[in-house]
């Protein structure tokens, strides 16, 4: 039927998120965690996740399509994976209120610490929700890769991203998210 119609199907378990839903809400609710820790602006954090993960859009730029209010839904619909998955502060704030993000331009070259900071903000959105799904065998890493690549246009899926990363840089990434929330490494 999904064929039929021009729809790409993508084997999944029925779980929290699915395959693609699972990794993106913590993907964007990352974005907003670290806009509320002011390590960047809306373009600055939107420009980091094109350059890092081949978006076609930034977090937020796509939040704003999507309305923040429905994407907040969709994070606290994630609620009974764990303290990670709850939504930040920012993203409560825009989706409750219902007020799309104000998309800050980029003016200059970004430090590369804070560059960096960011992008492990959003990486580690990506990474631990894949890596866990991949643990629960809700997804194969291809299917998780291609509705990254088909459905939200990222340049690289998670899995690929991870294996070029190699598992030293992932787990540099991931430490202290797995500190802060005692979460067991996938």
């Amino acid at each position: 039927f999904c064929r039929a119609t021009g729809k790409q199907p993508l084997r999944c378990r029925d779980s929290w998120g699915f395959a693609i839903n699972r990794f993106f809400c913590p993907y964007t609710n990352e974005a907003a965690r670290a806009l509320d820790a002011q390590l960047g602006s809306t373009g600055e954090i939107d420009a980091v996740a094109q350059e890092v993960l081949g978006a076609a859009a930034g977090p937020f730029q796509v939040m704003n399509l999507i309305k923040p209010r429905i994407n907040l839904h969709a994070i606290r619909h994630l609620a009974p994976l764990g303290p990670f998955y709850a939504p930040a502060a920012g993203m409560v704030a825009a989706g409750e209120a219902d007020q799309p993000f104000v998309l800050t331009p980029v003016t200059g070259e970004m430090a590369p610490e804070r560059k960096r900071l960011i992008a492990d903000h959003l990486l580690r959105g990506c990474f631990l929700p894949a890596l866990q799904e991949l643990d629960e065998d809700v997804a194969a890493p291809a299917d998780l890769d291609l509705g990254a690549r088909a459905a939200l246009k990222f340049g690289s899926g998670p899995c690929a991203l991870m294996d070029r990363l190699g598992a030293a840089e992932v787990e540099r990434i991931l430490a202290p998210v797995l500190e802060d929330f005692a979460i067991a490494r996938p």
